[in-house]
């Protein structure tokens, strides 16, 4: 019985493992070098093998954090345990197939594309037919590119395929069997989960300069809510690009690896496009607002995109881009709105946001030390920096309190607010809260982003519950 067993072909992109290798590789790639996608252009001129080579070389993948689909390593451990053999076909390059092949364990033999042959399609299948024999072997494969494998196969085996490629199969293929993932989730749950939309909470700070000016005119709520939108959009778009780069480090993580991306949930292909449909809504509403907040939501952009790629990467130049561009929110509701900001409405943002992205900062290095590790991947710290993050956390949240205090003891209080003396409790709660929230970031009690933090810690709620109240009536 064993004699007659078929060699089994697996293929990798989308079957062995979630993700496509000619992306990752990619991503990888850019991740390293800034200069990648010049040098992809110029590499597919001589073909896609030299491409996915070049691409390969180039990149510093983990092969052991890849997202494997463990249905088909459990069809090939059965397979095996039948004392049957096992083949890795892939049009990925030859290189990289013998690397997961070494660290799986699983294979037999090994085929991938050279510099001469992309094997995919039908090189792939006059591959097979030539190796294995037409007819001899079983092939499981997940895409259309796979048809000509499966025409001359001995059993076709479909993975995750949708109903029209699995009638297509069978009808190539009376010997057919379909294999599906029951866990694998559709694209809207991971896409959702991958724009992050509780990230959105930051652009309510396109509000402030109305709410500060106490001016709540229709038209300039509309304006302020449409460039909301904008801002929200366009920074989802951003995450993709973010996850797309950070994709190795993610994998590594013990929350990170969660993200869509990271754990193979959402496809390359269809998070990008959809990634490049979010960014033109943002730049639309963005538009509607008017030309000089669509200025202001491109330098947003344009600053994101390359704190995503390189300054980020760059020690306490990542906590002052981070800083501002929270302050460009706050810009950019007034440019909505038309109305001016405040010398204290400035001064307040610098400290406070610079006083968070140390927080943030912090966190990640406390993580580190509790995962025992010393440097941080794709940032430029080493916990050996922590006592100097630590005193610019609590520093500079010190200083924004500071600013608030003078504010509320300037002449222009008295005009806005009828009851300024109340101001002063709502000063000496948020001075409590700005403290609280280091002591926290120092315990190791806060998961990295401060801003999330403080709208799901219930005291911190609490606390601007009645700053908010206080707020209200000392204008009434």
């Amino acid at each position: 019985m064993k004699n007659n067993l078929k060699i089994l072909s697996v293929d990798l992109d989308g079957t062995l493992i979630k993700t496509d290798m000619l992306f990752e590789t990619f991503w990888s790639s850019f991740s390293n070098d800034l200069l990648i996608p010049l040098k992809a252009f110029f590499a597919l001129f001589r073909g896609k093998s030299n491409l996915k080579k070049m691409l390969y070389d180039k990149s510093s993948l983990d092969i052991k954090s890849l997202p494997y689909n463990q249905e088909v390593i459990k069809y090939i451990y059965s397979h095996r345990s039948k004392g049957g053999k096992v083949a890795l076909v892939t049009a990925s390059t030859q290189k990289l197939a013998e690397a997961i092949s070494k660290h799986l364990n699983l294979f037999d033999e090994v085929y991938g594309s050279t510099s001469i042959v992309n094997l995919e399609g039908f090189a792939k299948a006059k591959l097979q037919k030539k190796v294995f024999g037409e007819g001899n072997f079983d092939y499981i494969g997940n895409s259309s590119a796979d048809l000509q494998s499966w025409e001359i196969s001995n059993k076709a085996i479909t993975f995750n395929a949708g109903k029209f490629l699995k009638r297509k199969c069978e009808y190539l293929n009376n010997n057919t069997f379909h294999l599906t993932d029951t866990s694998k989730r559709g694209i809207l749950g991971p896409f959702l989960k991958e724009i992050r939309p509780y990230q959105w909470i930051k652009n309510i700070l396109i509000f402030l300069p109305m709410i500060a000016a106490q001016n709540f005119d229709k038209t300039i709520f509309f304006q302020a809510l449409f460039g909301f939108i904008a801002f929200s959009s366009t920074a989802s778009s951003v995450y993709i690009l973010n996850d797309l780069l950070d994709i190795k480090s993610d994998r590594n993580h013990p929350q990170k690896c969660k993200r869509p991306f990271a754990a193979g949930d959402l496809s390359f292909s269809i998070g990008m496009t959809l990634g490049i449909l979010i960014l033109l809504i943002g730049l639309i509403f963005g538009y509607a607002v008017g030309f000089s907040f669509l200025t202001v939501l491109l330098t947003y952009y344009v600053i994101t995109v390359f704190y995503s790629i390189y300054l980020k990467r760059k020690p306490l130049v990542d906590l002052f881009i981070l800083a501002g561009l929270y302050t460009l929110r706050l810009l950019a509701g007034g440019v909505a709105t038309n109305l001016n900001i405040s010398f204290w409405l400035f001064s307040f943002s610098l400290f406070i946001f610079l006083s968070l992205a140390a927080i943030k900062r912090q966190s990640e290095l406390i993580d580190m030390i509790n995962r025992g590790k010393t440097i941080a991947n794709n940032r430029g710290y080493k916990v050996s920096d922590l006592d100097f993050i630590r005193s610019i956390a609590i520093s500079s949240g010190l200083m924004s309190a500071l600013v608030l205090a003078l504010y509320v003891n300037s002449p222009k209080v008295l005009v806005l607010y009828s009851n300024p003396t109340l101001l002063w409790i709502s000063c000496g709660l948020y001075l409590f809260w700005i403290i609280r929230v280091c002591f926290k970031s120092d315990r190791g009690e806060m998961e990295y982003d401060p801003i999330i933090f403080t709208f799901k810690d219930r005291v911190s709620n609490v606390i601007f519950v009645i700053i908010i109240s206080f707020t209200i009536f000392s204008i009434i």
